[in-house]
């Protein structure tokens, strides 16, 4: 594989794309719901698809051999083993009330482990990025390198998340309470994973992910020292339940507690 070339790339990105939103910025939002059913709203607006197909085209022209799968599309498939995740707009409910937590999140994987990520914030005029061994927060023009924390006591770590309206009210209850204060339920979407890979924050724990929602985030995290698995200690990659910690100890430490929550079909 050629690292240099796929890293230089998604480096390359989030000045292409945020003169893209710029540009379709003139535009106004449509709204739409994918959602089957009428009691539940998943939005998708023209935004998403217009990014998405904006970044299908730039990857084909640079890697046309490659696999692409993505939110809003069918996938594009290859006879390689190369595969590159879209998620045009991850946070679309934030985009749509105008909050400044979404992102652009694309990633490479090779035979199914995802190798690089990009997750660019237009509106925070930041992202985050990593080549073959470290990861970096590229914010006005500085760049840092990425650090997860080494905290693992249990009574004073940070801890966030989502369960996205799939575990039942006592189910997610019971979670919630297994963590005591340290838990914090928090809509950032893929901003709670940087926040990790930055020490920020200690631990994120969510429910029902897309691969396209993880799949960028994987290697930034884990190249800044954190560790990112399903509730079962099993690859992230598919999506699913994912538990991000921001250290091996922390890590098992809390699949343990949350060994009790897990059901057959997760």
């Amino acid at each position: 594989m050629n690292y240099k070339k796929s890293f230089n790339f998604l480096k390359n990105l989030p000045s292409k794309l945020n003169s893209f939103y710029k540009k379709k910025s003139r535009s106004g939002i449509i709204v739409n719901n994918k959602s089957k059913s009428k009691k539940n709203f998943d939005p998708v607006t023209n935004f998403d698809k217009a990014f998405e197909k904006y970044i299908r085209s730039l990857i084909i022209k640079k890697f046309p051999k490659d696999s692409i799968i993505g939110e809003e599309f069918k996938e594009k498939f290859s006879s390689n083993n190369f595969k590159w995740s879209i998620d045009p707009i991850d946070g679309t409910r934030a985009f749509v009330i105008g909050a400044p937590t979404w992102s652009n999140l694309i990633s490479l994987s090779y035979q199914g482990r995802s190798l690089l990520g990009l997750a660019n914030f237009p509106e925070l005029n930041k992202y985050y990025i990593n080549d073959k061994n470290k990861s970096y927060v590229f914010k006005k023009n500085k760049k840092l390198i990425l650090r997860s924390s080494n905290n693992s006591n249990l009574k004073k770590i940070k801890i966030i998340g989502n369960f996205h309206g799939t575990l039942s009210y006592e189910r997610q209850r019971k979670v919630i309470k297994k963590f005591g204060w340290s838990f914090r339920l928090a809509g950032f979407d893929a901003l709670n994973y940087c926040l990790l890979a930055e020490g920020k924050v200690d631990a994120v724990i969510e429910a029902n992910l897309k691969p396209y929602d993880i799949l960028p985030l994987i290697p930034i995290m884990k190249n800044s020292g954190a560790t990112v698995t399903n509730w079962k200690n099993e690859p992230a990659e598919k999506g699913g339940n994912i538990l991000a910690t921001s250290n091996k100890i922390l890590h098992n430490k809390i699949l343990k507690l949350l060994k009790p929550f897990i059901q057959k079909n997760d």
